[in-house]
């Protein structure tokens, strides 16, 4: 059979972002200070941006500053500032104040997260230095408090390992520091813990109770099933339930997540009260980034003498930068209309907080302004919102529901602010299970599960009723 080849054209149809696209959709998805980094990177690549700087920033500076930049722009034509042979400017108050800054921020520590610590455990541990790979993908499937979260079905198809071997290895972890990190159940997690309870006359009771799954009947409050299969006293059971208790169940919430540490906010959109009560979204425009594009460089493309290659490239340059800035400019004006309409869609949180939200789409907002919806995505991600119910991310706003007994629909946030009053005002020393909750909730109108409740519980951080009981 003989081999030859051929030339063939053929047409088709693709769909593609323009650059000017590309770039406004990445500027959007970022936050403030993100933008702000952004900002100062494109002008370390890009020369004809002189400086960038917020507006803020601009009415801080001394008055030398000022006199100096003014100076600077009463140059002719032919005169071009040598910048390498400048003045030193003087140490004014301003700079006295950025170095104070400085050794501010330099003076701050950054907390070890969960897996951090484990991770630096690995060299000491027993572990294979050939498995500290497997062992490190283990450790990045921990949950806030510690447990393992992830799929052993998938490990075991991504790494090539048996089953047997990562939970070998999961067994490895959680004798690492704090012990029980990596449990899959809190009777796995506790028994790690077992060993704190040496020396203690009630050891063995409480791995018992740990081995024969008695912690249900432990927290459903079924006290004489526990103490006849364990056959000890009622004394003796309150004793061991004492030395139960100096176990930690969620071991890894001393630690921070990765990139879950403290986090400061800066608002972008304000919202300000009209004069006919309507709430309109503002963005600051002092918090944005101005680009100044350089005066050095404008004059060079005036100069005869610049050769028409070095005028290329300056025009490409400039052309770079003032593109930037104008997708700068898109962003704030989608931040504000897509903020208006959120503002719009949900008057009752002006007036009642969480609770007045309503059930509420991205898609809906997307319809509305005339975006998709994932622009609508991009741009709440990681902003928020500076209004009288203090400072919200703007992804908050969006919610979903459930419907009521007279088939109203109410956001969830709106059940569980009511499910946080409700325990809140219960007796502290009868504290509500939640199959009590449900029936309150429902009794109330909300149609809501056992399960759901304990779900809003443990989202908005409060402890079942055995824990608030104890506390």
């Amino acid at each position: 059979m003989g081999l030859s080849g051929e030339l063939r054209q053929s047409q088709s149809q693709t769909l593609t972002l323009a650059p000017q696209l590309r770039q406004g959709l990445h500027l959007l998805a970022m936050s403030l200070p993100e933008l702000r980094a952004e900002l100062h990177r494109e002008m370390d690549r890009n020369p004809a941006i002189e400086d960038v700087e917020s507006t803020l920033e601009r009415e801080t500076v001394s008055q030398r500053e000022r006199e100096t930049a003014a100076a600077d722009q009463s140059l002719g034509s032919d005169d071009y500032p040598d910048y390498d042979e400048a003045p030193e400017r003087d140490y004014t108050a301003d700079a006295d104040a950025l170095e104070r800054r400085r050794r501010f921020f330099d003076s701050q520590t950054k907390e070890e997260t969960l897996e951090e610590h484990l991770q630096n455990q690995l060299e000491m541990s027993p572990i294979d230095p050939r498995d500290f790979p497997l062992a490190e993908m283990l450790i990045g499937d921990l949950d806030s408090n510690g447990y393992f979260a992830g799929s052993i079905p998938d490990l075991v198809m991504v790494s090539g390992e048996d089953e047997a071997k990562i939970r070998a290895l999961l067994g490895e972890i959680m004798a690492l520091d704090p012990p029980g990190c990596g449990a899959t159940s809190l009777e796995e997690c506790l028994l790690a813990q077992i060993d704190k309870l040496d020396g203690s006359p009630y050891q063995q009771e409480v791995r018992e109770i740990l081995e024969r799954h008695h912690l249900k009947d432990i927290a459903e409050g079924r006290l004489a099933a526990v103490e006849r299969d364990l056959g000890m006293s009622h004394e003796r059971y309150a004793d061991v339930l004492s030395a139960l208790r100096t176990l930690e169940p969620r071991p890894g919430r001393a630690y921070t997540r990765a990139g879950k540490g403290v986090t400061y906010v800066n608002p972008e959109v304000h919202a300000v009260k009209g004069a006919d009560g309507r709430w309109m979204a503002r963005v600051d425009d002092r918090s944005l980034p101005d680009i100044h594009i350089s005066k050095r460089y404008i004059k060079m493309l005036e100069d005869p003498k610049t050769t028409p290659e070095t005028k290329a490239y300056i025009r490409e340059k400039i052309a770079a930068a003032e593109a930037f800035q104008e997708a700068v400019e898109r962003r704030e004006e989608t931040i504000t209309n897509i903020s208006q309409a959120i503002f719009d869609a949900q008057p009752g949180f002006f007036e009642e907080g969480l609770k007045g939200l309503r059930p509420l789409t991205m898609q809906e907002i997307a319809d509305k302004v005339g975006v998709h919806h994932t622009t609508v995505s991009r741009t709440v991600r990681d902003k928020y919102a500076s209004t009288p119910r203090g400072t919200v991310e703007l992804r908050k706003f969006f919610t979903s529901g459930i419907v009521t007994e007279s088939g109203e629909q109410v956001s969830r946030d709106s059940v569980q602010d009511r499910l946080k009053s409700v325990i809140g005002a219960e007796d502290a020393a009868h504290p509500l299970s939640d199959e009590r909750l449900s029936e309150i909730l429902k009794s109330e109108g909300f149609p809501v599960a056992r399960r759901t409740v304990a779900k809003y519980r443990m989202q908005l951080g409060i402890p079942g009723a055995l824990e608030r009981r104890r506390q």
